[in-house]
């Protein structure tokens, strides 16, 4: 297990450390601006006058009587000022020179959290990289931006999973066992009963979610280090459906359905559209998924097709999938796809 667990390099991660057991304690009660700023005032923290900032409300904590290992901001919606939705600190707040030194950086502040409160409940992403940890009312998320800047925030535990990635995002993921996952999550595609309403969902807005939330999961997962599978057919008929996995940096698509109606896998249309044909299965390696997003639409192009050959119709369409990585295996949930999400037991 512990092999398992990139320790990553960060210059500043025994100032990060320090700063995690000081405020994994704290108590936002209701998280009014007044209990708030009670507990982060014991701590000598001074809030400056608040601002408004596309639609939210900031009070930024003032310099060094703020929080020791970054900028920290209390974030309220303008409808709601007095209401807090998070504590944002930014504790990496340059963009990072390369890739590889934002791995580091995160992999390092999830190294000390681990180390200070055990494995997170939650991964996710969409504007990058993010691990939660649920505590009694309060829950703390540990996010890697997209330019590789590093931020810590506090957050009311009833409303983590929705504040984590931010209101604007798309192609949101998470992962995690069953029981920590929301029941219901199709964003604004849900209906009153909390089924996805498909009624005016058309193959080529599931292809641009897909294509968006892929992009997402292509990005991200190698941050951990992880493994996506990701499942896509109909819920009432396990054989007619398609795959697509991470290995590496790399993105795997297949057309798995095709085992069992090979007579929907013309093989002149297949090599046209991309599919190649080895071991009697049609397959697509992309190679580099991380870097390059144009992979991730022409992989959701590639499957969408093959749904569409394969005679899934949209009313029957769901998804299934899995993450693992540092010696754990999660269910994943992708609320922007706005389809159902289906687990199909293995047999």
């Amino acid at each position: 297990m512990e092999n398992m667990i990139p320790r990553g390099n960060w210059l500043d991660d025994d100032i990060f450390h320090t700063f995690v057991r000081e405020v994994t304690p704290l108590d936002f009660g209701s998280w009014s601006l007044t209990d708030v700023e009670r507990a982060t005032s014991a701590l000598g923290w001074e809030l400056r006058e608040p601002k408004e900032v596309a639609g939210q409300v900031w009070r930024r904590f003032a310099p060094r009587k703020g929080p020791s290992a970054g900028y920290g901001t209390l974030i309220a919606d303008v409808s709601e000022p007095e209401r807090i939705r998070k504590l944002n600190v930014r504790v990496v707040d340059l963009p990072a020179e390369d890739l590889a030194t934002a791995v580091g950086f995160i992999r390092a502040a999830w190294w000390v959290m681990e180390g200070e409160l055990g494995p997170p409940t939650m991964w996710g992403g969409a504007s990058g990289p993010w691990m939660l940890w649920r505590r009694p009312g309060t829950s703390i998320l540990v996010h890697s931006h997209d330019e590789g800047e590093v931020s810590l925030e506090l957050l009311p535990a009833a409303t983590d999973v929705e504040s984590a990635a931010g209101r604007y995002s798309r192609g949101r993921w998470r992962a995690a066992e069953p029981a920590d996952l929301p029941a219901t999550s199709f964003g604004d595609s849900a209906s009153a009963s909390g089924a996805p309403d498909l009624s005016g969902t058309t193959w080529e807005a599931v292809e641009k979610r897909l294509s968006e939330t892929l992009r997402s999961l292509d990005h991200d997962t190698p941050f951990f280090p992880g493994r996506f599978i990701l499942h896509l057919g109909s819920a009432d008929d396990p054989q007619r459906f398609v795959q697509c996995w991470s290995q590496d940096l790399s993105l795997v698509v297949e057309a798995t359905g095709h085992l069992h109606r090979p007579d929907a896998a013309d093989p002149v249309r297949m090599a046209q559209n991309g599919w190649e044909f080895s071991r009697s299965i049609w397959q697509r390696r992309f190679p580099d998924a991380m870097d390059d997003p144009a992979h991730a639409a022409t992989a959701a192009r590639m499957l969408v097709e093959e749904l569409r050959q394969l005679g899934v119709g949209l009313a029957e369409l769901s998804y299934d999938g899995t993450m693992s990585g540092r010696g754990r295996g999660f269910h994943l949930d992708l609320p922007d796809l706005g389809i159902p999400r289906v687990h199909h037991p293995a047999t």
